[in-house]
């Protein structure tokens, strides 16, 4: 069986103290499944996501490897940074870089978020949101759950 596994993660300043038991947790779940060779061959990437006024960090891609040292040299490099003022982050920003701007080539294909805080929009109840009407480019959950090329 071959596996792509991603993990998409809130990376910013509301995740400080997060972060490092974050990345801690995902290394433990790659090194796991990598020694699950030769029955499950693994392939492992990272999207991590901040908000809209963090460009030109607000996304950040590191493509599918079968490499389990790559993948967690990477993942060591990225800082909690960023977030503005208000809770809510670019989670369906995230989650669409994902599913867009990776190279999905397995049939399992396994996609595991980590955050702190809901995407933009009042829909999520969001007390103090900088989009209340949601995402600025128009992104919606059903929108990042209905793409044919993921699924």
């Amino acid at each position: 069986m071959e596996v792509d596994l991603c993990f998409v993660m809130d990376c910013t300043g509301s995740m400080g103290e997060y972060i490092e038991g974050a990345k801690d947790a995902i290394e433990r779940v790659v090194e796991y499944m990598a020694n699950l060779e030769p029955a499950i061959k693994i392939r492992v990437g990272f999207c991590g996501y901040r908000d809209h006024c963090d460009d030109p960090i607000r996304l950040q891609v590191f493509d599918f490897t079968y490499s389990c040292e790559e993948f967690k040299n990477y993942l060591s490099n990225v800082p909690a940074t960023g977030g503005g003022g208000d809770g809510p982050e670019d989670v369906l920003g995230g989650l669409n870089a994902a599913i867009t701007k990776m190279t999905w080539r397995n049939t399992t294909r396994v996609l595991l978020h980590i955050g702190d805080y809901p995407p933009h929009g009042q829909h999520f109840d969001n007390p103090k949101d900088d989009y209340p009407d949601g995402d600025p480019y128009g992104l919606t959950e059903e929108q990042n759950i209905h793409k044919k090329h993921f699924f």
